[in-house]
């Protein structure tokens, strides 16, 4: 064990029971709707549907597609940003744009919103900076503050906890403090403490510092919703609150309370994984999606098209496993041909005309960026790196000939790229989850490939065989 790890099984069996409401997901629906209120997420990559089905996604936010969404009957829906993988400036820029668009679109339909800000459960992306956009363009707009921007990086599926204030990642029985993995020496959003309220006073730069922050612990969850109503009635100002959650049963508890005291005038905005979203949608649960529901319709006889473009070393380990594991044809992409601008269209040309002759024959094919990390130095010069990487892979999914018969992308970045640039995918519908975290759209009419299943699996998800295992039972 190492320093700081602790034991899941040793915090869970000391901790009160969960709060006993059978109902209480139902409850949650009923108040949003009695609310007449849309929860609408802000997803700074593809992989915030981790938790949920029967959800429109937009790619874009115009005022058409806007107020389609309003029109849907589900009160939850996703914007897809891909801000993790844009500047600053692009973030800020995009988040704005949105927000004066949503609560156009709200305001003709007569909704209020609620505006959930989701991103990485491992800590990284553009806070407080998008919360900071959302709230002050909300209170332009409206004339009205928020009383507190809630934190809520607990994300179950992919064994991310937070406990007296500190998150953490599980793997096997042990948990380990979020700023002791590779996801905390990220190029752009690096960070160096796992207690919440020392990580909100490292990224604001001091503006808010520990004692500012309000902390809801998962024993004053489990106490019910009232108390932790009493909590938040007294939050002002935007004021950080940090959210303890062990279970999904404890971010249902919050949601009932977020929403009796919405009842009674309060409002928050929130920063957020992709399990609070499912638990203030009050979304239920299905089973995960067969392999007849993740094929294309009339392109069984084609190969699938597995993309992969994130550098951690868990995506490593999981592409090790596929190639070892399965029949896929490799195809490694030499970054360093891609970064040498007399390289890179030759390099690129012949990916795609071995892409297209392999998925004609009927053979899975799996292409990659290659495993050695090039970094520079600043946040920029790697952001740059990351997207012409990805904007080569996207031109390999631009330039298909036909339809596969699955596409699976890994990555964030590159998954949402392959989804708004290489699919030209504008609304999609999400069906569920092909695995515990892994998200499965449905294309809509206006994509490359209409009402074809898009397999988005994030780059720090799963063990090392899961990759292997979504594509054996996607192949059948």
């Amino acid at each position: 064990m190492q320093e700081n790890q602790i034991n899941f099984e040793q915090i869970a069996n000391h901790l009160p029971p969960e709060w006993k409401d059978a109902e209480i997901r139902t409850k949650i629906r009923k108040l949003n709707r009695t609310l007449s209120q849309k929860i609408v997420v802000l997803d700074d990559d593809p992989t915030g549907v981790q938790t949920v089905h029967d959800i429109l996604v937009l790619t874009q936010w115009n005022k058409e597609l806007l107020l389609e969404a309003f029109q849907h009957p589900e009160h939850v829906f996703f914007i897809l940003t891909n801000t993790r993988g844009m500047e600053a400036s692009e973030a800020a820029r995009i988040n704005l744009e949105i927000a004066a668009n949503v609560l156009a679109a709200a305001g003709e339909k007569g909704y209020k919103v609620q505006f959930v800000s989701r991103s990485d459960s491992t800590l990284r992306g553009h806070y407080p900076l998008e919360i900071d956009i959302l709230s002050e363009e909300t209170e332009r707009i409206t004339g009205q503050g928020y009383d507190g921007h809630l934190i809520v990086p607990a994300f179950f599926e992919a064994g991310r906890y937070t406990y007296h204030n500190v998150h953490y990642l599980k793997e096997g029985e042990l948990l380990t403090p979020a700023h002791q993995t590779e996801f905390a020496k990220d190029k752009v959003f690096g960070f160096s403490h796992s207690e919440l309220r020392e990580w909100v006073e490292e990224k604001t730069d001091g503006r808010f510092r520990p004692e500012d922050c309000v902390s809801i612990s998962v024993e004053e969850i489990r106490r019910g919703p009232d108390a932790v109503e009493a909590i938040l009635t007294d939050v002002t100002g935007n004021q950080p609150v940090i959210v303890n959650a062990m279970s999904y049963r404890d971010l249902e508890v919050l949601s009932m309370a977020l929403l009796q005291a919405a009842s009674k005038g309060k409002r928050f905005i929130y920063r957020t994984a992709a399990s609070f979203v499912k638990a203030f949608g009050g979304i239920s649960d299905i089973d995960y999606l067969s392999a007849e529901q993740m094929v294309a319709k009339g392109k069984e006889h084609m190969g699938g098209l597995v993309i992969v473009g994130s550098h951690m070393q868990k995506t490593t380990r999981q592409l090790e496993n596929l190639i070892n594991g399965t029949a896929i044809v490799p195809l490694e992409m030499e970054v360093g041909k891609i970064l040498n601008d007399g390289e890179r269209e030759q390099e690129i040309g012949s990916l795609i005309g071995e892409v297209n002759r392999t998925l004609q024959s009927g053979r899975n094919v799996v292409v990659f960026s290659s495993r050695k990390l090039v970094a520079v130095e600043g946040k920029a010069a790697n952001l740059k790196i990351s997207q012409r990487v990805s904007s080569s892979l996207v031109k390999i999914v631009e330039t298909l000939e036909a339809a596969p018969k699955f596409i699976v992308a890994k990555g964030g970045i590159t998954s949402s790229d392959v989804a708004t640039k290489g699919l030209k995918i504008k609304k999609a519908t999400v069906l569920g989850q092909a695995a515990p975290a892994i998200p499965v759209w449905l294309t809509g009419e206006d994509a490359k490939f209409p009402y074809m299943p898009y397999i988005i699996f994030p780059g720090n998800v799963g063990g090392d065989e899961t990759l292997m295992e979504v594509v054996k039972k996607i192949s059948g």
